[in-house]
């Protein structure tokens, strides 16, 4: 009889039960006999009865050279040797090659030393072992102990316990918004995540400044969250009753620059009236050819334009961009021609091109609330498109937008130099001109029919990675797609209080959680694994399953089948 101790609130002690036997896996292939759960005060009991007959060494007759997988996880059902069901776990099989024909004798307690092996463990098995399913914190400013659950980020935990924790990039890793000062208890952190990793270290942080999005803890700690201003500890008590959601999108995307040159001189000889008119025939003809090849204008920054490849269509975005400006030069000339005849003067254009992630959001607030797009990818287009006037140029690619089309087009020089604000050499390339016959038709499809159903375009394929959830709306509807071991999609609402899922955190399991109420769904099936706090078995006349939505990966892209209006 084996009996092991938890302390765990009474809510989480079916949650705890899972999270035990998962560990026990780690050491009995099978679970045999009975098993009995106890609860008392705030301690979980749980008594198995196993026999140790169960962990007696298996003979194998191994081969020379050849490879085996020991199961470390103790699920396989084709003991002692891994079948898969390890995935979705810390586990990972134990390989072995046969220096010889020999027999073998493999471990199934799973506790040995001499892994994959038997040494001997079996016979002298103690599992009496103490599992702690949750974890106090301390959080300043706001003064509060809240629980912090097994693999539950600090963000989660904060967010459910109604902290105001900021997340611009909704608990994706993707910014530093979230920080927090471990001020107690750094050893019981989780290591950095490779998200984590890159951005503390671009931002130079120390080891006790976390993103908290990116941190479980195995012990209590006390943290403070670092991103405060008045409004912010005014409103603490208030996040119930806000909906909580990223403040922009991620994108790949290809950004154009293009500037006048020469048009402060030109103004200043002609009235008012004049120039506004010129610049705005200007514009009409960038405009035009911007829109034929696919781009759209973001903003205008006095006679500057900013304009976007790759929203709507992704493929061949940057051979569209580098086109608009070979083609906009080209309007920009004609254009010359009428000035001089028509004022006796003219002014020119200067464009640069970059490829790379982009931050898609809403900026101000109110009336003066707009869409544009931010982050160093747009800066450096700005940047690019400056140095034709030390270069004598007027048309620079980044060499990151270049290798993405340097079949495609001609190139007539290039230099190499540090951009302003940088200390890193790069190259520029001057795109002279398009091949012909490599730009490709793709007319801009949103919808297709497949065996009698309706799918609906989202994300191209490349832009959801591994690990990432992204939104994507469609008429006033909101999807989650979710991009782990496979993407899936799912309505942005907890069907809990139809509160957003979009800041909720993704799981190994592949389960998400819900940041307001302590609530877990499977994300592959809608299936309720936890409904505030309780097992769906203690919730079964409340609990409601997560509305999934069918997926499919077609031309470069993500689709979905469409909604129910």
């Amino acid at each position: 009889m084996i009996t092991l101790l938890a302390n765990i609130g009474r809510k989480q002690k079916y949650l705890a039960l899972n999270n035990i036997t998962q560990r026990i896996f780690s050491v009995t292939r099978l679970f045999y006999g009975k098993v009995n759960l106890l609860h008392v005060e705030n301690k979980l009991i749980l008594n198995i009865g196993i026999t140790m007959d169960e962990f007696k060494p298996i003979a194998c007759e191994v081969e020379e050279d050849k490879n085996y997988f020991w199961c470390s996880c103790g699920k396989s059902k084709k003991q002692p040797f891994c079948d898969g069901s390890h995935v979705g776990t810390d586990f990972s099989p134990v390989k072995y090659t046969a220096e010889k024909n020999e027999t073998k004798f493999f471990c199934t307690c799973k506790q040995t030393q001499n892994k994959p092996f038997c040494d001997g463990s079996h016979n002298s098995l103690n599992f009496k072992m103490t599992y702690e399913t949750h974890f106090f914190a301390k959080v300043e400013p706001d003064n509060k102990k809240i629980e912090v659950s097994v693999n539950e980020s600090i963000l989660t935990a904060s967010l459910r316990n109604n902290v105001s924790h900021l997340s611009a990039c909704g608990g994706t890793g993707k910014c530093s918004t979230c920080r927090i000062e471990i001020t107690d208890g750094l050893k019981n952190c989780s290591p950095r995540s490779e998200l984590e990793l890159k951005l503390s270290t671009k931002l130079s942080f120390p080891e006790n400044i976390r993103l908290a999005c990116q941190m479980t803890i195995n012990g209590p700690i006390a943290y403070r969250r670092l991103l405060l201003d008045k409004r912010d500890l005014g409103n603490s008590n208030q996040l119930a009753n806000t909906k909580l959601e990223s403040v922009g999108t991620i994108r790949n995307l290809s950004i154009m620059f293009c500037d006048i040159r020469g048009f402060t001189p030109f103004s200043e000889a002609l009235a008012a009236y004049d120039v506004i008119f010129i610049l705005n025939r200007y514009i009409s003809i960038m405009r035009d050819v911007i829109i034929r090849n696919g781009g759209e204008i973001n903003n205008y920054i006095g006679d500057a334009i900013l304009a976007i490849f790759g929203l709507k269509e992704s493929r061949q975005q940057t051979l569209r961009a580098a086109n608009a400006a070979v083609e906009m030069l080209q309007a920009m000339d004609d254009f010359k021609e009428y000035l001089s005849k028509a004022y006796g003067r003219d002014f020119d254009i200067r464009i640069g091109v970059h490829y790379g992630e982009a931050i898609l959001g809403s900026v101000g607030f109110g009336e003066d609330k707009k869409f544009t797009v931010i982050g160093d990818t747009v800066n450096i287009a700005s940047r690019i498109e400056a140095i034709n006037k030390d270069a004598g140029t007027r048309f620079l690619i980044s060499d990151v937008a270049y290798k993405r089309i340097k079949e495609s087009v001609k190139v007539k020089n290039f230099v190499r130099l540090k951009l302003r604000g940088s200390s890193q050499l790069i190259t520029l390339h001057e795109v002279s001109s398009i091949k012909k016959n490599t730009l490709i038709d793709h007319s801009i499809v949103k919808e297709k029919e497949i065996n009698g159903e309706t799918w609906l375009r989202t994300l191209p394929i490349s832009e959801l990675e591994p690990g990432e959830k992204k939104k994507f709306e469609h008429n006033g509807k909101e999807i989650l797609l979710i991009n782990q071991d496979g993407v899936f999609a799912i309505k942005n609402s907890c069907p809990h209080m139809n509160l957003p899922l979009e800041i909720g955190q993704i799981t190994q399991k592949g389960t998400i959680l819900c940041p307001y109420h302590n609530s877990e769904f499977c994300f592959r099936t809608g299936e309720v694994r936890k409904w505030v706090g309780l097992q769906p078995n203690e919730a079964a006349k409340d609990c409601e399953p997560l509305e999934i939505i069918d997926t499919k990966q077609l031309d470069s892209y993500i689709w979905i089948q469409k909604p129910s209006p």
